[in-house]
C-alpha cells in the first residue's frame, strides 16, 4: 500500500505542520469568530437596554456587551485598545481602562468611535508627574514623564466608578490603577481631572507592587490587591492606614497573583486567587475561608462577581472563556465563549496518539513473526507502550478534571 511508503521524516514533518497550523488557527484565526474570547473584566448589566447582558472586556483588544447566548449585542469600533476593565456608568456610556495607551476613556455607548471624556497619564493637562511628585511625595518623579515602551509603562489595568452621593459628595471620582507605577490614584470625574487621593509609591514596592482592582467598600474604606505581595489589604481611606490585611497560611498555600476581592455583604468577601485558579470566599467574623469553588474552564480567572440570582461569572485570563458558577453548589453551569487554550492541548495528545497508532499499524504488517509474537518485537511494543501512556494520561487529566469540578473547600 502507498501509505506503507511513507518516509517517517516526512510524516514528521507533516505533523509539525498541522500543529503550526492548528496553533495559528486556534490563536490568531478563530478568535475573530467567536464573541468572546480571553475575558478580564466581566459585569452583569442588570437594567436598561442591555438588561440581562454583559459587559465583557477581552484581551482580543475590544469591549463587548453580550448576551447570556453569546450574541454581540455592542462592541467598540476604537483600534489599538487594549483593555483590562470597563464599567457600564449610570449615563448609559461605557469607561474603559485602555491599558496600551495609558488613559481612561469614557465612549458614547450610541457612538463606540467617541470619546467624550479621558484622563491620560501621558497628558500634562491631566497629571503633571514632576508636580505631584514633590507636592505629594517629595520626590523627583519627573523620569515617570518619559514613555519607554507601551504595555508596561503604566500598565494601566483598572478604573472603577465612584459615586459621590454615596458618600455625600456633590461630585463623582474615578479609582485608577497604575501597574506598573505601583500606585492608585482617585481622580475627579470633571474636566479638573484634579487627584483627589492616591495610595502607593513607585520607588517602595513594599506598600503596593504591581496590584489589580482597587474598589471603594461601602463603609468608605479602600481595598486593593496588592498582587505582588502576595495580600490583600483594607485602608482607611483618610489616614492611608492598614485596616486589615489577609494574606495566606498553611494548609491553604499562598496568594498566586490575586486579582480581585469583592464585598458580598458587611461579613463576607469574594477572592479571585488567579493563579490557584480558585475563588475564595472569605468570613470576616470568623476569620476563615469558608468555601473553595473551582471550574475545569479556569485559566487564570481574572475577576469575578456574585450575583443577586446566586451565580458567580469569572472571567479568564489564559484563553479560557468566561464562566458562570452556582454560588451554593461550586458547579460550573454554563460558559460564554469558545475554551481556545483547551483545543491545542487536546489537539497534541491526538496527534501524539495517532502518530504512535500510524506506526504501530506500520510495525505490524512488516512483522515476519505470528499472532502474538509480534508483540514481543521492541517496535511494535515500544508503540503500544507509548499509546497506553497517552491513554492513561488523558484519563489522569479527565479525573483530575472532574475532581475539581466537583470539590468544594470548607474550612
Amino acid at each position: 500500500m502507498i501509505i506503507l511508503k511513507i518516509k517517517k521524516i516526512n510524516l514528521i514533518e507533516l505533523v509539525i505542520s498541522l500543529y503550526l497550523l492548528i496553533f495559528i488557527f486556534t490563536y490568531f484565526i478563530l478568535p475573530n469568530f467567536v464573541s468572546v474570547y480571553d475575558p478580564l473584566d466581566v459585569d452583569y448589566i442588570e437594567s436598561g437596554e442591555f438588561e440581562n447582558c454583559f459587559l465583557i472586556t477581552s484581551v482580543s483588544h475590544n469591549v463587548k456587551i453580550v448576551s447570556e447566548q453569546g450574541e454581540i449585542k455592542w462592541e467598540t469600533n476604537k483600534n489599538g485598545i487594549f483593555a483590562h476593565d470597563s464599567d457600564l456608568l449610570p449615563n448609559g456610556n461605557v469607561l474603559i481602562a485602555d491599558t496600551t495607551q495609558d488613559r481612561v476613556i469614557e465612549i458614547d455607548i450610541n457612538d463606540p468611535s467617541n470619546i467624550v471624556w479621558s484622563w491620560d497619564a501621558l497628558n500634562e493637562n491631566d497629571i503633571n508627574w514632576t508636580k505631584f511628585g514633590q507636592e505629594k511625595l517629595g520626590k523627583d518623579l519627573s523620569y515617570l514623564k518619559d514613555r519607554y515602551t507601551p504595555f508596561v509603562w503604566t500598565h494601566l489595568n483598572d478604573v472603577d466608578f465612584i459615586n459621590g452621593t454615596k458618600f455625600g459628595r456633590d461630585y463623582d471620582s474615578l479609582l485608577i490603577s497604575l501597574n506598573r507605577f505601583n500606585m492608585v490614584l482617585e481622580v475627579n470625574y470633571t474636566d479638573t481631572k484634579e487627584i483627589l487621593w492616591w495610595y502607593g509609591d513607585p520607588e517602595n514596592p513594599n506598600i503596593l507592587r504591581h496590584q489589580h482592582n482597587p474598589d471603594r467598600y461601602n463603609s468608605g474604606n479602600t481595598v486593593i490587591c496588592d498582587s505582588g505581595n502576595d495580600r490583600i489589604i483594607e485602608i482607611n481611606t483618610s489616614t492611608k492606614e492598614i485596616v486589615w490585611e489577609l494574606r495566606l497560611n498553611f494548609p491553604n498555600g499562598k496568594f498566586r497573583n490575586v486579582r480581585d476581592c469583592d464585598e458580598i455583604d458587611g461579613d463576607r468577601r469574594l477572592i479571585t486567587d488567579s493563579e490557584n485558579n480558585r475563588l475564595l470566599v472569605y468570613d470576616m467574623i470568623s476569620q476563615s475561608f469558608i468555601k473553595e469553588i473551582r471550574s475545569p474552564w479556569f485559566l487564570n480567572p481574572y475577576e469575578a462577581d456574585l450575583l443577586d440570582d446566586g451565580r458567580v461569572i469569572s472571567g479568564n485570563a489564559m484563553g479560557g472563556p468566561m464562566v458562570i458558577l452556582d454560588y451554593e453548589t461550586g458547579v460550573t453551569v454554563g460558559i460564554i465563549g469558545l475554551p481556545l487554550n483547551h483545543i491545542f492541548p487536546i489537539s497534541l495528545f491526538f496527534g501524539f496518539w495517532t502518530y504512535n497508532s500510524f506506526y504501530l499499524v506500520v510495525n505490524l504488517r512488516k512483522s515476519n513473526r505470528k499472532g502474538l509474537k509480534k508483540l514481543l518485537e521492541y517496535k511494535i511494543y515500544k508503540r503500544l507502550v507509548y499509546i497506553g501512556i497517552s491513554l492513561i494520561f488523558l484519563l489522569y487529566i479527565n479525573y483530575v478534571v472532574m475532581f475539581l469540578y466537583r470539590f468544594q473547600f470548607r474550612g
